[in-house]
């Protein structure tokens, strides 16, 4: 399987400011699991940071233990890449 979710800002935007706020975290879940997409933990990172920036402190541990195995400097660049979709999506 070669897939990998195409999203929009708004997508995500809507996602974070829904009456349902935990697809990011379902969007973690999908690649944490390659359910339906090719499997990354890097994916997953970025998704569970995301609800882990739109205050789903439910993630916490999740993002704790996939960070636990990425180099240091990756999880910073995947941190990075999360908090700017996040604050593009709001500002979109």
């Amino acid at each position: 399987m070669n897939a990998h979710i195409k999203i929009s800002l708004s997508d995500v935007r809507i996602m974070i400011l829904s009456e349902y706020p935990l697809s990011t975290e379902e969007h973690g879940h999908l690649y944490y699991h390659g359910d339906g997409v090719d499997k990354s933990v890097e994916e997953a990172y970025v998704w569970y940071h995301i609800a882990q920036c739109a205050g789903n402190r439910s993630v916490d541990s999740i993002v704790s233990h996939l960070g636990s195995k990425l180099v240091a400097s990756t999880c910073h660049k995947l941190s990075s890449r999360a908090l700017h979709i996040y604050t593009r999506a709001l500002t979109h």
